[in-house]
């Protein structure tokens, strides 16, 4: 049987979901593929990003030696971007500095986009060269998405112009030699509260949902001034503000709370996960606005629960339901409008079905295996020389 340990440094949203996800359903991906695994995990709390990125591999190593979780043979670490691979391998007992380590990409600092209050000056190269090396150190890296490999690995070049001699000789080639695309899963209880939905909803006009961070770089300012276009036509909706606040808000979620007050069936983050997913199938018409996504769960999730999406045809999200689902950022109101006269249609679930745990799990034990292959394959070779 094989030995997987996944670290997940950083443990909120869609990283914890992928934790759950591959805990659940790689094992039955082994089993199909002839083979057994045992997966376990240990995780960090989501919060203080930066210090996660220095610190974590260490207490990460700390806490698998107090736990024994080092004390059997492990066949591949599995880990986020969210940690540092170089220091992670160091700080591992040496009987284990050999084993494959994954390292898998949900975001990444090198392209990450600029805050609007953050001047461009401020950006610390030191996070994005850090991702670089754990993507160049570890023997596989996988990313959420393609439009997030190849982002990050054509952003590379320009990044090291600004670094002195002398230097990596086209880092991009050999990360993209090792790299591959494995996206997170979207649990079969989504579809199922689509399938199963009744609102508890006022009869009423249909709703409209924000089911993202309240971050910038989820577009609330696009969001709500789209809202106030379409009020302006005469359009009924009313509005569901769903996800996770911080303590730093943009200040459009105020204006929206003012806006749209007699609009509102539900405002603020649902902690249970079972009610959110009611909440989010209750709703009809799923408006994205985001000016960064590398992958978008919570998009892929309102798809699965049998919303309508209007998102912009950029991004990931071509990736995921095809360019001819989706608009040009000049037609994102004419979008909206159409999406709220017809009746909630469900069109995007058989797209969201591609990416079904059952799926996913299989292109991430096809990762793992190919890993050990090639390690298989470079210990023969050494046998053979010797």
């Amino acid at each position: 049987m094989r030995r997987v340990v996944l670290l997940n440094s950083y443990s909120t949203q869609s990283h914890t979901l992928w934790e759950r996800g591959l805990l659940r359903h790689l094992p039955a991906a082994a089993e199909r593929a002839g083979d057994a695994v045992e997966v376990i995990s240990v995780s960090l709390p989501g919060r203080h990003w930066k210090w996660r990125m220095h610190a974590a591999a260490l207490t990460l190593v700390e806490r698998l030696l107090a736990e024994g979780a080092l004390d059997a043979p492990v066949d591949a670490f599995v880990v986020t971007d969210m940690m540092d691979v170089g220091q992670f391998r160091s700080a591992l007992p040496a009987r284990h500095r050999g084993v494959p380590v994954v390292v898998y990409f949900h975001e990444n600092q090198l392209t990450f986009p600029d805050h609007p209050e953050r001047p461009k000056k401020e950006w610390d190269r030191h996070y994005a060269f850090l991702n670089l090396t754990s993507a160049w150190l570890a023997d596989a890296v996988w990313f959420n998405s393609e439009y997030h490999r190849s982002v990050f690995l054509d952003a590379i070049p320009e990044f090291m112009k600004a670094m002195p001699t002398p230097k990596l000789a086209q880092p991009e080639v050999y990360i993209r030699s090792k790299s591959r695309v494995v996206p997170i899963g979207i649990e079969d209880e989504v579809f199922d509260a689509a399938e199963s939905a009744s609102s508890g909803l006022d009869e009423g006009p249909p709703v409209v949902v924000w089911n993202h961070r309240w971050e910038y770089d989820k577009g609330p300012r696009a969001f709500f001034d789209l809202l106030v276009k379409v009020k302006a036509r005469g359009v009924k909706f009313r509005l569901a503000v769903l996800g996770q606040s911080f303590q730093n808000v943009p200040t459009a979620f105020d204006e929206m709370k003012v806006e749209f007050a007699h609009d509102l069936v539900h405002w603020g983050h649902v902690e249970s996960r079972k009610e959110y997913l009611r909440a989010l199938a209750a709703c009809d018409v799923a408006l994205v606005t985001a000016h960064h996504d590398f992958f978008g769960v919570s998009v892929l999730e309102s798809a699965a629960a049998g919303l309508d999406v209007v998102a912009p045809n950029r991004l990931a999200y071509p990736e995921h339901f095809g360019r001819d689902s989706l608009h040009l950022p000049d037609e994102m109101e004419v979008g909206l409008v159409r999406a709220l006269s017809t009746k909630k249609s469900g069109r995007f679930v058989e797209s969201a079905s591609h990416y079904r745990w059952g799926s996913v799990s299989d292109r991430a034990w096809l990762g793992l295996s190919g890993v050990w292959g090639q390690m298989d394959h470079a210990a023969a070779w050494i046998d053979r020389g010797a």
